[in-house]
């Protein structure tokens, strides 16, 4: 029964950014685990474009591991956190979904305007809208404000002029460590050739 509902959900996704199906037609036939744990899911690219929900025994062609955190940075906009999820398998295929998945967009005040007509659903998306954004500013006004806590009343974090420093110091330390060797094997081949 969830099945046919979530493969609904995702093609209704996909007739609402038409680049999508276009984008997914070359890996049609492919299947791919999703895994965000506790979850997972078999995900198949039909040969138009579509997508459907697979059983548990199907070919794995890919498996794209996203761990809940990572999960909640997408939801929140973090465009450059696609990186930390894990692939394993056909990565072409597995980067080409995800790219999909990540980009598609969810026209909700159109769907919601069908129900309650439009001006409704353009003041509920509008709270929505507000509401997402109020709280975006008040996590990011939190973590400013326990960061500045660790960084100087309870030292459990580093102050960036601190790691910019550090991150010299061990270059240079790099750098005066290579043309010690240098000088090192210089003296060898001198000693050497001396004998």
């Amino acid at each position: 029964m969830l099945k046919p509902l979530l493969t609904r959900l995702l093609n209704h996704l996909l007739a609402q950014n038409s680049w999508a199906a276009e984008a997914l037609q070359p890996f049609g036939g492919k299947h791919a685990r999703m895994i965000l744990p506790p979850f997972s899911a078999t995900i198949v690219v039909l040969e138009d474009g579509g997508l459907a929900l697979a059983g548990e025994t199907a070919n794995i062609d890919a498996t794209i591991t996203v761990p809940p955190s990572v999960a909640l940075r997408i939801l929140a906009g973090d465009d450059h956190v696609g990186t930390s999820a894990s692939i394993t398998g056909d990565t072409e295929f597995a980067a080409g979904l995800a790219r999909v998945l990540q980009g598609m967009s969810w026209e909700y005040e159109e769907d919601l305007s069908r129900i309650v007509g439009d001006i409704p659903a353009h003041e509920i998306a509008k709270f929505g809208r507000s509401a997402v954004e109020r709280t975006k500013r008040q996590a990011h006004n939190v973590a400013s404000m326990l960061a500045e806590y660790w960084q100087e009343e309870q030292p459990l974090l580093a102050k960036q002029r601190h790691v910019t420093q550090f991150i010299k110091d061990v270059d240079i330390l790099q750098e005066d460590t290579e043309r010690l060797a240098k000088r090192i094997n210089k003296l060898k081949h001198r000693l050497q050739a001396d004998e």
